[in-house]
């Protein structure tokens, strides 16, 4: 039986907070029975095995390597003109050593790009990824790695380079399949794009976002077997997104990439995945 994970990711670190009742970070866990795919667990951080703080569990989840891939929902690199000499792997060995609050997990957006940048100064507001730019040019909302402002993605950059230096896990797509424990990069927004699907306004507890919800979990529900998470989908956003990354995860293992993807250079920037 082969088994993808997903995972729903926060940069915010009080979502990380043990004993925690309400987080947006999820882990879903998809198995293979036969020619089907099908959701075997859905839990949220604070509930994973372990005796350690929710973000050292996660770790120590992926460090196992007890998965084909593991597909999160965060950037995993910079935009090339702003790594450091030494590429993808020198930027985690200086994520890993960034000054750290000692009730954070990882360092807060300013002192991460402090430690990455180097004084550096930023050409543009909000850079881009030419894989985020890709979405962006698709009218998919994408967030900067190196903007700490209003819906700024710095802070979730810190967070995942954090746990892909500490996961020590193959990454994709430096390192590629066969193997276990690949790590792997995820957008459910760029996902569902990608699908024809409805990717905004499905956050929420209003109506309309509640059915908008329930269209999308009919849409996914023809790639894997959602069983009783059905409604619990159909009910959060981040369960929802939870399920998509692991498809994400399925897509980088069996070669189901879009053609896009493939023709795409694997450089340091990294790319995101999606199941075509």
């Amino acid at each position: 039986m082969r088994r993808w994970l997903g995972i729903d990711f926060s940069g915010d670190y009080r979502m990380w907070s043990p004993g925690r009742s309400k987080t947006n970070v999820w882990i879903a866990d998809v198995r293979s029975q036969g020619e089907q795919k099908v959701l075997n667990c859905l839990v949220p951080v604070q509930r994973l095995a372990g005796v350690e703080t929710p973000f050292r569990n996660l770790i120590n989840l992926l460090k196992s390597r007890d998965f084909e891939a593991a597909a999160i929902d965060a950037p995993f690199s910079l935009p090339f003109e702003y790594l450091p000499a030494g590429g993808h792997e020198r930027l985690l060995d200086i994520v890993s050593k960034a000054e750290r609050a000692q009730d954070r997990p990882f360092p807060e957006a300013k002192d991460f790009l402090r430690s990455v940048l180097a004084d550096r100064p930023l050409n543009s507001k909000k850079p881009l990824r030419r894989t985020e730019q890709y979405w962006r040019d698709r009218k998919v909302n994408v967030r900067s790695t190196l903007w700490s402002g209003p819906r700024g993605g710095a802070a979730m950059t810190s967070a995942s380079l954090t746990l892909l230096c500490s996961a020590q896990c193959p990454i994709w797509p430096w390192d590629q399949p066969p193997g276990r424990g690949l790590l792997v990069e995820a957008f459910p927004a760029a996902q569902l794009c990608h699908w024809k699907l409805c990717y905004r306004a499905y956050n929420g507890r209003q109506e309309q976002a509640h059915a908008i919800r329930r269209g999308l979990v009919g849409g996914i529900s023809t790639r894997v077997n959602l069983g009783r998470f059905r409604q619990e989908l159909e009910g959060s956003a981040d369960k929802l997104n939870a399920v998509v990354c692991a498809l994400a995860a399925i897509a980088v293992t069996t070669h189901s990439l879009p053609h896009f993807l493939n023709q795409a250079p694997s450089d340091d920037e990294g790319l995101i995945a999606i199941l075509n």
